[in-house]
């Protein structure tokens, strides 16, 4: 089929959501759409060249930016399933991007650290992360990027008492 000038921009023009941009309404939805078209692109191309799954990144991520040294406090930070982020643990254990070793004040749970592999890894990640932050932040001028920065770091750390 072909598309003429006319029916691609009509096309884009059917895409465009439809609601008022003042509105309260649908905050999780323009979220949605704003973290899909940031991390889809990230989590393709990391899965063709490293065939790291999604939650394979966001463990290797938060090792690496947060002060997260168990499996627990991964999913506490991310929000993310146990048994994903368990998955991708193991995952990135059996690939030597991280090691488990015993907790020595609790010896029933594990701490985790990346590898000088999984260190690498992480700096490959992070460089894909800073492309996308340019993208996303592009539109903004400096001074609402740092209230976008100043408000998203607030909304993170409430999110995290959510039921």
């Amino acid at each position: 089929m072909r598309y003429t000038k006319g029916m691609a921009i009509r096309s884009k023009r059917q895409s465009a959501l439809r609601f008022d941009p003042n509105s309260l309404q649908w905050i999780g939805l323009r979220l949605t759409v704003v973290s899909s078209r940031y991390m889809g692109p990230i989590n393709a191309e990391l899965e063709q060249a490293q065939g790291l799954s999604r939650d394979d990144v966001t463990v290797t991520i938060c090792l690496s930016i947060t002060n997260a040294t168990s499996a627990q406090e991964i999913v506490r930070y991310t929000g993310r399933p146990k048994n994903s982020v368990s998955r991708a643990v193991t995952s990135l254990e059996e690939r030597g991007f991280l090691r488990r070793y015993t907790d020595a004040s609790d010896r029933r749970s594990s701490k985790l650290s990346l590898t000088p592999r999984g260190r690498k890894l992480a700096d490959q990640i992070a460089a894909r992360f800073v492309q996308r932050d340019n993208l996303l932040l592009r539109p903004l001028s400096e001074q609402e990027r740092r209230s976008f920065i100043r408000l998203l770091n607030k909304l993170s750390a409430r999110s995290a008492d959510w039921p």
